[in-house]
């Protein structure tokens, strides 16, 4: 049985959607019933349970033989580094006493020591104590989401600009994160013997004024990225419903990011999603269902 925390976001799906197409039992962990019942459709389990629910994710844990982990993001209007390492404590104490031959962590390009650096410190110390339980361990540190950019596309089609906080020259490495989660699922069912870090990033690198591009071929009008100036980064959080706190932590992890985009410590998987095809899926998707709904 194969545990896999997060089955209602894009990685964790695609762990599960993976892992059930290659005829293993899932059990998914979600706080939302309704979705805990779409997946019982798919033929998974599913554990309806809070990750700050310690005692109730421990019994989760005893019931599997492998996990995959993800720490859910944090409300961004409050304190995002506090709410995350309080989730990812409450992971780690209900792994204590589970029986588990393998685990697969989701994490980051760039994980790094700090305390106020976004996902960069938070997940960097979810790896350690993790690795630190002795149980075989494989880290997915992934590139930039691709589908990080897919809520700026109402803004460009509406107004022909999206803004960003990278420059607008810059190419760093992206992924799909079905791709990570494809990824997440086959190191999960590998021998006990694979282990250690692995980074997935998708077939290309980008930049802001290829993303441009790509929603200029989707919206079928000339679209341009506006790169924002370092010293409103913080201004720039803030409008976006950040707190004080958070909007901090998010601009030093954005500075780290672009200063070492790249990790080459581990094995790189390139996965074959690239922009143009994220696009196509989710945005056309998303218009579709905007002239219904409309």
């Amino acid at each position: 049985m194969y545990g896999v925390l997060g089955a209602t976001g894009h990685v964790g799906r695609a762990v599960a959607s993976t892992l059930l197409a290659a005829g293993q039992s899932v059990t998914v962990v979600t706080r939302n019933p309704q979705k805990a019942q779409a997946w019982r459709q798919k033929g998974a389990s599913a554990a309806v349970v809070d990750v700050l629910d310690t005692p109730a994710l421990a019994a989760v844990f005893k019931t599997v033989t492998r996990a995959f982990l993800l720490n859910p993001p944090a409300n961004v209007a409050g304190d995002t580094d506090t709410e995350e390492r309080r989730s990812v404590q409450s992971i780690l104490a209900a792994l204590e006493g589970a029986s588990l031959e393998k685990i697969v962590l989701q994490s980051t390009y760039g994980a790094q020591p700090g305390p106020h650096c976004g996902d960069l410190g938070v997940l960097h110390e979810f790896e350690e104590r993790v690795r630190a339980l002795g149980i075989p361990l494989c880290c997915v540190r992934a590139a930039y989401y691709m589908s990080n950019w897919v809520p700026l596309a109402k803004q460009a089609k509406e107004t022909g600009v999206f803004s960003t906080l990278l420059p607008g020259d810059q190419k760093v490495p992206m992924v799909a994160p079905d791709d990570v989660g494809v990824l997440g699922a086959q190191l999960l069912m590998s021998s006990v013997e694979e282990t250690g870090l692995y980074a997935c990033e998708g077939p290309h690198t980008y930049s802001p004024r290829d993303v441009a591009a790509a929603f200029t071929q989707v919206f079928g009008r000339a679209i341009q990225a506006t790169s924002v100036p370092k010293a409103d980064w913080l201004a720039y959080y803030r409008q976006n419903g950040f707190s004080q706190r958070a909007a901090r932590s998010y601009a030093h992890m954005t500075e780290l990011f672009l200063e070492q985009p790249y990790d080459h410590s581990a094995p790189l998987h390139k996965g074959p999603t690239d922009l143009e095809a994220l696009f196509s899926e989710r945005i056309y998707g998303l218009m579709r269902f905007t002239f219904r709904a409309g």
